[in-house]
């Protein structure tokens, strides 16, 4: 919506001298918003996601078929859900009556069908369900691996490592895969606990949910490095972890939508990993939409990647 007008997107798939007229007169109607648009499919989705909610398409052929074969049908499409729906819906047929009156070679040269779009509801639960599995994986793997580390390093392991014929990749490598095994597991304990206990919406393919779990794990792992390299005790790892989960997990959009942050936070915010971790992990689970529809999360994600691994490779000391 614009202000308080009622934005419409119109398909006109005739292009032809009646639709021109009957687009530039749903222009002239008060508080609408009529905005042209290509793709039927595309613009159907919107509404089925909550973004839009009124389509008005324009069939092919109109002007022949007002000629030949009258009524020609126009569908308006709705969100059902929506509670002036009917209004809006009742202000088309009103427009369309008028055109009818307004064409004089038929008595009814325009037919409207309606069609209402259904929007599954997503309740807190199944909100934060996705929140809370990502939460939990981001947490055991900067605390815990910056811990590991810091201990291996107190107990002298990592200097002792490097005496030993076993190579000092293959060591770190094992370890990545132990934790992106645990996430792995993690996520699917909390995730299987929300649908089959709770009743929450887990609607997404389970193989690019677990891919979404792999990745975001790889830079929550990197971080738990780069914590690990600076902390000198256990206890100072843990407290560095802490200080960077915490206002991750509070501002990042875990508990609550980050659109209620205030907007300058809210710049800030979509630009550390676990927002758009969470965006794309929550319509992926939510909306079982597909990763190409995330292409902007997914870069900010592979540069919190490629950056945290530079860093952590840098910073990582053994003694």
């Amino acid at each position: 919506e614009s202000g308080t007008a009622t934005t419409i997107a119109v398909i006109d798939n005739a292009r032809d001298e009646v639709s021109r007229h009957l687009i530039a007169g749903l222009r002239e109607l008060e508080n609408v918003n009529v905005v042209e648009r290509e793709n039927q499919d595309l613009v159907r989705q919107e509404i089925h996601d909550g973004d839009l909610n009124y389509m008005l398409v324009i069939p092919e052929g109109l002007e022949d078929t007002i000629q030949n074969d009258p009524p020609a049908l126009i569908t308006v499409v709705f969100d059902d859900a929506s509670p002036i729906g009917g209004v809006v819906v009742g202000l088309v047929a009103r427009f369309v009556d008028q055109a009818n009156l307004e064409m004089a070679n038929a008595p009814r040269s325009l037919a409207l069908q309606v069609e209402g779009v259904s929007i599954e509801e997503v309740n807190y639960l199944d909100f934060v369900l996705p929140g809370l599995a990502i939460w939990g994986v981001m947490s055991f793997s900067v605390i815990g691996l910056a811990a590991t580390i810091s201990s291996y390093r107190e107990k002298k392991i990592l200097t002792r490592i490097l005496a030993t014929p076993l190579s000092v990749g293959v060591f770190f490598a094992s370890q990545v895969l132990a934790y992106l095994v645990l996430a792995l597991i993690q996520a699917t304990i909390i995730l299987s606990v929300g649908a089959l206990v709770f009743g929450a919406s887990v609607q997404g393919n389970l193989l690019v949910i677990g891919l979404l779990v792999l990745v975001g794990n790889l830079v929550f792992l990197n971080l738990g490095f780069i914590v690990g390299a600076y902390a000198k005790t256990v206890q100072a790892a843990s407290g560095l972890g802490n200080a960077v989960v915490l206002p991750l997990m509070f501002f990042s959009g875990v508990f609550f939508p980050t659109d209620n942050l205030p907007l300058y936070l809210r710049t800030v915010v979509e630009y550390l990993p676990l927002a758009p971790m969470l965006e794309t992990f929550r319509g992926v689970i939510l909306e079982a939409r597909p990763l190409t529809d995330f292409p902007a999360q997914l870069m900010i994600l592979a540069g919190w990647l490629l950056g945290t691994a530079i860093v952590a490779v840098k910073t990582f000391r053994f003694k």
